[in-house]
């Protein structure tokens, strides 16, 4: 039987991608990927000469599905992660609206419409059923839905725009009267800097320190003050924003009336923030109803639709079988703790007999079976990461790994990524007080004074990996600052990486910062292997060396 075609969506570095090739039954006919680091990392991995798409927003797949057919060829199974935001009150701190993230779940499902695959897997955040994940309606929408008999659960909500200011009653019968939002929109890089000045305003002091340590910048925005916006929208407005010019001025130079001068800032930001939005309103032709002032915010009417939901409703009206559930890739094999969404589909004629579409089982469902950081990592403590990228790859040397987790990482006579991120004194002093198991919040008052408010720190900064449990979700480890199980340093890439479970074969591409990002964003290979497996299996597709049988795991019987 020939090899499976895949397209891989928004790819990332690869690690579902891997996972499906470890099959040994699959070949990616082409990727779609829009990070350059990701990107070089597939290709480097996957093949140089594999196509890898930028911006699936341009991807045509109705001319791809067409050039196929001409070749005689089609695709077999599309993978993917499209990323979805929620939305929650951050948004009312932010200039957006509209997570255009959301959108790129369309897109995701405009490729299913068109390549029509055999069978298909969507990845995701594992809250992405609730409701805090919606798209926004357009009467552009309006004959979908009703196809998929989806307008019933359009459901009617407010959305605050921005805190009221002096300007509300203004600004109201402004915006209800106008249609073209962006001609009164201030420079979002000015209006970042609007924000910055204001995230440091907390006390007159530090607010003084600031302005002296950005005088330069403060001092270029001024000079160029009148520029930033294209039309201002009413006298008033401008007279108050050419006074902010003067107050700021004066601060600048002898810093007086602090409290007039954050309050004019404050008002600026807010009244654009409205702009902004309702910016992105027009833009994407959202029906909305007037806005109004309630307690103490601007808020607007919207209808709204769920994501699952609707995702669901789309894949099955294209004649695909399909199972949801949430996945632990601990379950798997993977020495970390991570909970994603997995969507399978497929269709109904490809489903062989006596088969039914469902999500694979997990192999280890008791903690104490689960592989664990010491089995990812280990073997490498001989080994001091570099700093630099660029440095060469260390030789391993002989070595003997009786562990089938440890066996299956360690596939390679060099190691490659081993590399950390440089440590400050301060950081350092931090690991030394830090025991397996611990963070940030199990250091004392006088080890948390860089933070301005240690309580809202998140449980895994400054986290210490514990040797005997997986990990917990890898992100950015870099920038969590997580620390070795028992050496006083930074988790390296390659560390971070088998926690993950990529193997030492699989090399990574771009900056430091880069490289830790594109190993927090990855499908944990291993898992997609699982799901690749449960896929092909399906389909009545036989894989020769199954994950269970490399890693020696059995699926545990649960008694209830």
């Amino acid at each position: 039987m020939r090899e499976m075609l895949i397209v891989d969506l928004f790819s990332g570095a690869g690690g579902m991608s891997l996972g499906f090739k470890q099959t040994g039954k699959i070949k990616t006919l082409f990727a779609v990927e829009n990070n350059p680091n990701a990107k070089k990392t597939y290709k480097h991995n996957h093949g140089e000469d594999l196509l890898v798409l930028d911006n699936i927003i341009k991807v045509n797949f109705e001319e791809l599905a067409l050039t196929l057919s001409n070749k005689e060829m089609s695709v077999d199974i599309v993978i993917g992660g499209p990323p979805c935001q929620g939305f929650s009150n951050a948004n009312r701190q932010k200039n957006t609206l509209i997570s255009s993230n959301n959108q790129l779940v369309k897109h995701y499902l405009r490729a299913i419409e068109h390549l029509r695959p055999k069978a298909f897997v969507m990845e995701n955040v594992k809250m992405m059923g609730s409701r805090t994940h919606k798209f926004f309606y357009s009467p552009e929408d309006l004959n979908e839905l009703q196809c998929l008999g989806f307008e019933k659960k359009l459901k009617s909500e407010e959305y605050p725009l921005a805190k009221s200011t002096q300007f509300d009653q203004e600004l109201l019968q402004f915006l209800n009267n106008i249609l073209d939002c962006e001609r009164y929109c201030l420079k979002k890089e000015i209006h970042q800097k609007l924000v910055s000045i204001l995230k440091n305003a907390s006390s007159e002091t530090k607010f003084n320190n600031y302005i002296q340590k950005n005088k330069s910048m403060i001092e270029f925005i001024l000079r160029s003050w009148d520029e930033y916006h294209r039309d201002i929208w009413s006298d008033t407005y401008r007279e108050y924003w050419n006074a902010t010019k003067e107050s700021l001025t004066n601060y600048v130079n002898s810093s007086v009336n602090y409290v007039g001068v954050i309050e004019s800032i404050r008002t600026i930001v807010e009244v654009q923030k409205v702009f902004y939005k309702m910016h992105e309103i027009e833009q994407n032709m959202i029906e909305y109803q007037p806005i109004k002032e309630l307690h103490g915010e601007l808020v607007i009417n919207l209808r709204t639709y769920n994501v699952l939901e609707y995702v669901l409703a789309k894949l099955k009206s294209l004649q695909y079988e399909i199972e949801k559930g949430v996945l632990n890739s601990a379950h798997f094999g993977v020495p970390q703790e991570r909970e994603r969404l997995f969507i399978i589909g497929v269709k109904k004629e490809s489903i062989a007999p006596t088969k039914h579409v469902k999500l694979p089982e997990g192999y280890l469902k008791e903690k104490n079976q689960y592989n664990t950081v010491y089995h990812a990592i280990q073997d490498l403590e001989k080994f001091a990461p570099k700093t630099n990228c660029d440095a060469e790859p260390i030789p391993k040397g002989d070595r003997v790994s009786s562990h089938p987790l440890t066996r299956y990482l360690d596939d390679n006579d060099t190691l490659n990524n081993h590399v950390m991120t440089d440590t400050r004194d301060t950081a350092l002093q931090r690991f030394e007080k830090i025991s397996q198991g611990q963070n940030f919040h199990n250091l004392s008052d006088e080890d948390k004074t860089t933070y301005s408010d240690p309580s809202r720190t998140q449980n895994t900064i400054y986290q210490r990996l514990n040797y005997n449990a997986p990990s917990g979700t890898v992100l950015n480890v870099r920038k969590s600052m997580w620390i070795h199980p028992i050496i006083n340093r930074a988790i390296s890439i390659r560390e971070a990486a088998r926690l993950q479970s990529f193997p030492d074969s699989f090399r990574f591409v771009g900056s430091k910062d880069s490289q830790y990002q594109q190993i927090g964003n990855a499908v944990p290979p291993l898992l997609g292997r699982a799901v690749a497996e449960q896929v092909l299996d399906i389909m009545g597709i036989e894989v020769q060396t199954k994950l269970a049988d490399e890693l020696q795991l059995r699926v545990t019987q649960i008694t209830v």
